[in-house]
């Protein structure tokens, strides 16, 4: 007894320290996972196990119920990915949240970091997607704070991220939110043509789509798909996961359904529906007229700044008045049904008169808050700097994105970052967050989020690895934020990558939609979102294609209410509409067809084999010296004999691929006939040594070739620095061009002798 007990001192003083890991540990120091094969100490029930075939793979889930310290806990297998979710309580840390800690060794880690394409769900990821697939169940007030603790024991990225959600679905909905209905989850890819559901690490490298699919009975609440596909390919794939998730969600909910088990009283149902009541009854009036009377357009462009004055006069105005009349009070000195207010509640009723307002001014009249249509597009404004940079306003939301290019040693080519500045968060953000460290917390989250969905829009458009051996860094600065902001990053990073020089086929558009359903009538689609239309709508969509319309990233996340398959592909569609639009005026900014990349370049150079050595040099030593006089970036190729040079300025990369080539022992490959600006590097007794400018290397001029006639002695004619035009007649036995300042006839001369043929014909005479 007192051992027990002591423990629960024990955890909870290292939470209060910060410690969550405290609440994986048992009272004999061992993790608590183990605790469900050796049951030593613990109060366990008979565990609960449940299979469902998913695809070619086999789902297995079992529920047990722990001691004093775990609330639950669920083992999950599927494939080659196992993992163990607990779900534990902590009442000395009461802010009546759920938090989501994930447990991944370095192995697994290092892994995913050094996958070529990112076509599963990385671990590092996983919380970011449980706020998104149990978005709705995580805003419930509770009364203490519940840790949904996530241990991965094997993972495979092709069914780690749905095994998760099905495991963390299973013991959600069986202890917190018992009575609901539960979500189930598949990955599914098309490969050759075909959807396959549960699809191996093989199958989603060889996929043209990837999806992670989470739902309920006809009821999409989350997805995000990557790939290159056509819309027609991405409906079908999503036909097929709302049919496999939904099975799987009976799945778990028939499970739950002969589990004797008993719902846990975690819920915090404490609102005044009086107090409620009585502030709606006086801004509900006031709210409508306020948006009926004001117009916040400034020209074209509409006025956040004003719209949020005047919301703000408006709380302030309510707070007065229950003030003046005696009804405000605090919470910890109200009585509930009394008819008094508190700051908290003016808050909840506002932000909910506000959204209802808002809906039904834009429901009645067709017409959105900014005076748009539903289906129009805010101006948009690219203007490309020099060496990957891109700058794009959006109205209320701008941004600078900048991409540098370095030499890479892992098959991993592309990583993207956010630097969001606390002076450009959304309103709603920094209203709702009183705490400047809270509000630092949410923008991480947000450019999280952020790098996630733009790493997926283009890990299928650029380069393989192989062709283009560098380590792309995509940073997006956010000057100001009003929606939209993920998509908009696509649509500059994508200009700022063609900037740079990064070889790409086209530009990827990208586009928020938000469905908002209707009571009478079809649900409405709104493109293009502002901040406030985000916080509104039911659900959102976002997807990235190219201006053929092909797909490369789609997603769906922040659903607040039921929407239907129908309405979910109605968006997909009028997003790829748009999509279409947005890729014109991108290629009128930066045409990929004229090779608008501000001097970028990239060429491939072939070695002689055995020469990486000579290349490389003692240490690198050629190598850091190529890169310190020129400015490029030299890769070479692990499996070929080549080697690859990237640079922003031309005669940089020509004075690199010239001392390349004379490290490598290598000639430039010149056209016989053509002529070439050429530099005398030496002066010898039967002709020179000359340096070929325009494409690097050296060059042989022979005495008979620098003019008609005899030539006495070379100096004569030539000197060390003088620039000349030479036309190549051919090459040598060794390779080397062979150039010549006389006129050229039509006819190509014959190949000039040597050096050392000359001096052999001269010591026979």
């Amino acid at each position: 007894m007192w051992r027990k007990v002591n423990g629960v001192r024990e955890s909870l003083r290292m939470f209060q320290q910060g410690c969550l890991w405290s609440l994986g540990r048992s009272t004999n120091g061992r993790p608590w996972w183990n605790a469900l094969s050796t049951k030593r100490n613990l109060h366990t029930n008979p565990p609960n196990r449940s299979q469902v075939e998913v695809g070619d793979a086999k789902l297995t889930l079992e529920r047990e119920s722990l001691g004093w310290q775990a609330v639950t806990a669920v083992k999950a297998n599927q494939g080659e990915s196992k993992v163990v979710a607990a779900l534990a309580s902590c009442s000395s840390f009461s802010d009546g949240t759920m938090q989501v800690r994930v447990n991944g060794n370095s192995s697994l880690r290092n892994r995913a970091f050094s996958t070529e394409k990112r076509v599963g769900t990385p671990i590092e990821t996983l919380p970011m997607m449980f706020r998104k697939v149990f978005e709705k169940e995580f805003e419930r007030p509770l009364k203490s704070t519940l840790v949904l603790d996530l241990n991965i024991l094997q993972s495979n990225e092709a069914s780690i991220g749905s095994l998760s959600v099905n495991a963390a679905s299973l013991i959600l909905f069986s202890t917190v939110f018992r009575g609901s209905v539960p979500i189930g989850s598949v990955s599914v890819a098309v490969v050759d043509g075909q959807v396959v559901v549960s699809p191996t690490g093989d199958q989603m490298a060889r996929a043209s789509l990837n999806m992670l699919y989470a739902g309920r009975r006809d009821a999409p609440v989350y997805f995000h798909a990557s790939g290159e596909a056509s819309m027609e390919v991405l409906v079908s794939a999503l036909k097929v996961a709302d049919e496999e998730a939904s099975r799987v969600a009976r799945c778990i909910e028939e499970h739950i359904t002969g589990d004797s088990s008993e719902a846990l009283e975690e819920f915090d149902e404490g609102e005044d529906l009086v107090a409620l009541a009585r502030v709606r009854d006086y801004l509900d009036e006031k709210m409508s007229a306020f948006l009926a009377d004001q117009d916040f357009m400034v020209g074209k462009t509409f006025d956040l700044l004003e719209l949020n004055r005047g919301l703000g006069n408006l709380k302030s105005e309510c707070v007065e008045y229950f003030r003046k009349i005696g009804a405000f009070r605090s919470r910890f000195t109200k009585i509930p049904g009394s008819g008094c207010v508190t700051r908290e509640e003016v808050e909840q009723a506002f932000a909910q008169a506000v959204k209802d307002a808002i809906i039904h001014s834009t429901v009645s009249k067709s017409k959105r808050i900014d005076g748009r249509g539903y289906g129009e597009l805010r101006p948009t404004q690219f203007e490309q700097g020099s060496n990957g940079l891109c700058t794009m306003e959006r109205d209320g939301t701008k941004l600078s994105s900048k991409v540098n290019v370095t030499t890479s040693k892992s098959p991993r080519t592309l990583d993207c970052s956010h630097s969001l500045a606390i002076s450009a968060a959304p309103f709603h953000m920094r209203n709702s967050r009183h705490h400047i460290r809270a509000l630092e917390y949410d923008l991480i989250q947000y450019g999280q989020e952020s790098s996630f969905f733009t790493e997926r829009a283009f890990s299928y458009s650029l380069p393989e690895f192989n062709a283009f051996p560098y380590y792309v860094k995509m940073k997006s600065q956010a000057l100001s934020m009003d929606g939209s902001f993920p998509t908009a990053n696509v649509c500059a990073s994508s200009i700022s990558l063609a900037n740079a020089g990064v070889p790409m086929k086209y530009h990827i558009a990208g586009t928020s939609a938000g469905i908002l359903n209707q009571e009478d009538s079809k649900p409405a689609i709104l493109l293009d979102l502002v901040d406030l239309e985000e916080r509104l709508v039911d659900a959102i969509v976002m997807m990235t294609s190219t201006g053929a319309g092909d797909v490369t990233s789609a997603s769906l996340s922040g659903v607040k209410s039921a929407i239907s398959f129908e309405s979910l592909v109605d968006a997909l569609g009028s997003a790829a509409e748009c999509n279409e639009g947005i890729a014109e005026k991108m290629n009128l900014a930066c045409s990929l067809d004229s090779g608008s990349s501000e001097g970028s370049i990239l060429e491939k150079i072939e070695i002689p084999s055995g020469s990486r050595g000579k290349v490389i040099g003692p240490g690198g030593s050629h190598i850091k010296e190529i890169e310190a006089l020129t400015g490029v970036i030299v890769s070479l190729h692990e499996k070929e004999d080549a080697v690859f040079v990237y640079g922003t300025d031309p005669e940089s990369c020509k004075k690199a691929v010239a001392m390349l080539r004379k490290y490598a022992g290598t000639s430039p490959s010149l056209s016989v006939g053509k002529s070439y600006k050429v530099k005398v590097s030496k002066v010898l007794e039967y002709g020179a040594v000359v340096e070929i400018q325009e494409e690097g290397g050296d060059g042989w001029i022979h005495i008979s070739e620098l003019r008609e006639g005899h030539v006495k002695s070379v100096g004569d004619e030539l000197s060390v620095g003088q620039v000349v035009d030479a036309t190549c007649i051919g090459k040598n036995a060794r390779g080397t061009p062979q150039l010549s300042l006389k006129p050229q006839s039509s006819k190509p001369a014959s190949k000039a002798p040597s050096p050392k043929a000359s001096r052999s014909r001269g010591k026979k005479r």
